[in-house]
């Protein structure tokens, strides 16, 4: 649906694409405890269906924040559902 602006759902190629704003606080999650540094995302959604997919702007900051988490033990990324 990002690449493609077509629904994997219902096949319509009505796709909206909604970019994130560090400004408002519903287009950004959380990346630290104390919410000091934030991961800005992306939407895509259908016209038709309403089916809808979120993505990270992959920034320089988000980059170095995966990296370090990745780095910590106990991190393992691949198993989460």
């Amino acid at each position: 649906m990002r690449f493609s602006f077509q629904c994997p759902k219902c096949s319509s190629h009505d796709v909206i694409e909604v970019k994130g704003s560090s400004m408002n606080v519903h287009q950004k999650i959380p990346l630290t405890k104390w919410s000091m540094k934030h991961a800005v995302l992306d939407r895509y959604l259908c016209a038709h269906c309403g089916y809808t997919e979120e993505y990270v702007q992959l920034t320089d900051s988000f980059s170095k924040w995966a990296k370090r988490e990745l780095k910590k033990p106990g991190k393992r990324y691949d198993d989460f559902v």
